[in-house]
């Protein structure tokens, strides 16, 4: 029964590397991006977490495909000449860091309030106090959320397809209009999505129950 998805896996299977390479890259650099700004407007007054704030809720206010498609179609127009791959990891680059941003931000606030008050009282600098007090407690609140949010954003990248870059889903699709053998196709893809994300829900809930425990 499952003969076609057997003699089509290692193009699946290539299609699955480049479908991780964008959720690295993708996901990685949001993170990165993410994890400075909901840092900077946790630590920084004035307006800066107020722009920060708007860049949120501009990019989380609209669909990733949308922005995949601006990227897409609209960075040309305004004379950026850009990859379709360039364009479509920029957007995902951008949805990621929104939505890091406010779990960033979200664990700088949940260190608790006599932590720093007692690193002020030591003398810290401001900068000293981050390294030392907030970032390692903050980086432990964040890693759970930031995991699920890891899942989200690597199933997201199968957007990717509708504007025409290739991937998982772009390559079934390639496959199913050769053999028109769509079930057994993309139950192989519902299967290799599967395996790439569950084992990162399990290590979230792993540790969302540790960090319970042990507070």
């Amino acid at each position: 029964m499952f003969d076609i998805l057997i003699a089509n896996l290692p193009y699946l299977m290539k299609g699955t590397v480049q479908t991780l390479w964008l959720a690295v890259v993708g996901v990685g650099l949001g993170t990165l991006l993410g994890m400075g700004l909901g840092v900077t407007s946790a630590m920084i007054g004035g307006g800066v977490p107020a722009l920060i704030g708007t860049y949120v809720f501009i990019i989380r206010g609209i669909p990733v495909l949308v922005w995949m498609f601006l990227a897409y179609y609209m960075l040309p127009q305004l004379g950026l000449v850009v990859g379709d791959v360039t364009a479509v990891i920029g957007a995902l680059v951008l949805y990621t860091g929104a939505f890091v941003t406010e779990i960033a931000r979200g664990a700088v606030m949940a260190v608790p309030r006599h932590q720093t008050e007692a690193a002020k009282a030591l003398g810290m600098r401001k900068f000293t106090m981050l390294r030392l007090v907030i970032l390692p407690q903050a980086v432990t609140l964040s890693i759970p959320p930031l995991l699920n949010n890891s899942v989200m954003m690597i199933k997201a990248t199968s957007y990717v397809s509708v504007v025409g870059v290739w991937e998982l889903t772009y390559a079934a699709r390639e496959v199913v209009e050769r053999t028109l053998a769509a079930f057994q196709i993309f139950l192989g893809v519902m299967l290799i999505y599967f395996l790439i994300c569950y084992p990162l829900t399990l290590a979230a809930r792993y540790l969302e129950k540790r960090y319970s425990y042990e507070h």
